[in-house]
């Protein structure tokens, strides 16, 4: 045991360990970066995050920069959950779900909670986090709110951001502060404060009024875009009312460590009507997912044809692929598979929008089922697993990387993307089948590369850079459902306004002085860097979705 792990061992509650076989565990999360730590620390309380972090500042201070990464589940697709130097992790300890105020449907959660387990006990009070990620099952709350995490319900419900009303965080030099919308009255008396934290509502305030034009045009862009801080626009609204907290929401642990959050829940109907669709014609199936939009689903899931293709050559026979054969038992065609979830509480208003889901169904020539009953849709649902049967049901195709998840695609851009996406498949030799939300156009692709030697990992990052490419040539973006971590940095920078990235590293520079949070990550860093930490052995499975929510 070092110095360091056993003086932090002596002053903590918590544990602090630096065993070998405990640093390996936390190497890695879901990406394909590879990063193990110095010391791993398990806090108990949130004076133990705050006497880590106060540690690492004074020993900056003096020259020696050691990084702090705070993880969770270990869930992340980006490499932000894992780092050299100490990293905390909240699930051990801190993952008490507190109280519940009816009322104002407020729950007070710590970052250590499973999501999910978060979702049964709002689920008790007829409530939920409509703005659940796809790794809900596994996945910590922490996370989610470190990522601003979004899915199936986020192009109607909103991201993770809309939801999270007030936090508990430790800043980079131990101090604690409580973040919630201030008045000007009440925002004038934290800029008068002589401390760390009055120094940073006083800087983050300049920062927003120097360059209001900058980030109006960053909160009315239609784009969903990650990078960076972007939620820096949000912090302060037109009546003078000031609020840190969307700054920490999507962050990565890179401007301070939340130790504790307050949610607002919204009602949740389980009387929810799926609608499955599988369409024959790869044009129809476009033109129908686009008129869909109109009857406004409260999910529209998309599966491309080719996806359905690896899943039946896998053995899946879902009861819509039946529905879909002739009757001479012969493979009937699916160029996609489409669902349309409907959760208005107004049984005669699902009705409605189910009626008219249909009949645009038989437009275009679908396949239908349709679940309204609690067991039916159950059953239906199951259809979500289209990707993860196709793509991880055997291991003779390859891995699946992660960098190619999160990915934003205007409505308007999606049928010229998908011509250009053809091209680069015939260049590369590389399918890339896709999944995703229609509803706001963040969607999953899914090639199969092999990764078993240096000239595979540099042959998947070429491969990635012409993809990346593609997405902001079609006004899209690569970081969509959440932050770039460390993995996709070297290839968003490149992309991102030079006068806007100059904001986000002031805003850094205001919080992490002496770089000790979360080091590399939301970053510039060279692309070789990047090739250094990518691990041998990566599968692809350490969070392949199969714990994935109906």
């Amino acid at each position: 045991m070092s110095k360091i792990s056993q003086y932090l061992n002596e002053h903590l509650l918590g544990e602090v360990t630096t065993n070998a076989a405990v640093r390996r565990q936390v190497a890695t999360d879901a990406s394909m970066v590879s990063m193990a730590p110095d010391i791993v620390v398990y806090p108990r309380v949130t004076n133990d995050i705050r006497k880590v972090l106060r540690f690492t500042y004074q020993l900056a201070q003096k020259g020696h920069a050691i990084s702090v990464t705070a993880r969770g589940a270990g869930s992340d697709q980006t490499g932000a959950a894992v780092g050299q130097g100490i990293s905390v992790i909240t699930t051990a300890h801190m993952n008490s779900i507190y109280e519940f105020d009816s009322k104002q449907r407020l729950v007070r959660v710590q970052p250590g909670a499973n999501f999910a387990a978060l979702q049964s006990a709002l689920g008790l009070q007829g409530c939920h986090i409509p703005a659940y990620p796809d790794s809900v099952g596994f996945s910590t709350i922490g996370g989610a709110v470190a990522n601003n995490a979004s899915g199936r319900l986020s192009g109607t419900k909103g991201a993770i951001d809309e939801y999270v009303k007030e936090l508990e965080v430790v800043l980079a030099n131990g101090d604690v502060i409580q973040t919630t919308r201030l008045s000007k009255k009440d925002l004038s008396r934290k800029k008068g404060l002589q401390t760390f934290e009055g120094e940073i509502y006083r800087t983050i305030d300049n920062l927003i009024e120097d360059n209001k034009e900058l980030l109006n045009d960053q909160l009315s862009s239609e784009a969903i875009d990650a990078v960076g801080y972007p939620a820096l626009a949000k912090v302060k609204q037109k009546n003078g009312s000031f609020d840190l907290t969307p700054l920490f929401v999507g962050a990565q642990g890179t401007l301070g460590v939340v130790s504790e959050m307050i949610l607002r829940a919204e009602f949740c109907n389980q009387d929810e009507a799926l609608l499955a669709l599988a369409v024959p014609d790869v044009n129809n199936f476009v033109d129908l997912v686009d008129e869909l939009r109109t009857v406004a689903p409260d999910s529209l899931e998309v599966f491309d044809g080719r996806l359905v293709a690896r899943a039946r050559t896998n053995g899946k026979k879902y009861t819509l692929f039946t529905l879909a054969d002739g009757e001479d038992g012969s493979t009937g065609a699916i160029a996609g598979v489409v669902l349309c979830v409907f959760q208005d509480f107004n049984e005669r208003a699902r009705k409605r929008k189910l009626k008219k889901a249909r009949k645009l169904a038989e437009k275009y020539g679908a396949i239908v089922e349709e679940a309204t009953t609690p067991e039916l849709v159950r059953e239906t649902a199951a259809l979500r697993g289209i990707a993860y049967a196709g793509s991880y049901a055997d291991d003779k195709a390859g891995v699946v990387p992660s960098l190619f998840g999160g990915v934003y695609l205007p409505s308007r851009r999606l049928e010229e993307f998908r011509e250009a996406l053809a091209s680069l498949e015939k260049t590369t030799g590389v399918a890339l089948p896709y999944s995703g939300y229609a509803t706001d156009g963040v969607y999953t692709f899914w090639p199969q590369l092999p990764l078993r030697t240096a000239s595979d990992k540099q042959k998947i990052l070429k491969l990635y850079d012409a993809f990346a490419k593609l997405v902001y040539a079609h006004d899209g973006s690569v970081v969509a459902a959440a932050g770039e971590g460390r993995l996709k940095s070297p290839f968003v920078q490149k992309r991102t306004d030079e006068k806007l990235s100059k904001v986000y590293a002031d805003v850094r520079a205001v919080f992490d002085q002496y770089g000790t949070l979360n080091t590399g990550v939301k970053q510039p860093i060279e692309l070789r860097s990047v090739v250094a930490h990518l691990r041998a052995g990566y599968d692809g499975i350490d969070f392949a979705g199969f714990a994935s929510p109906n």
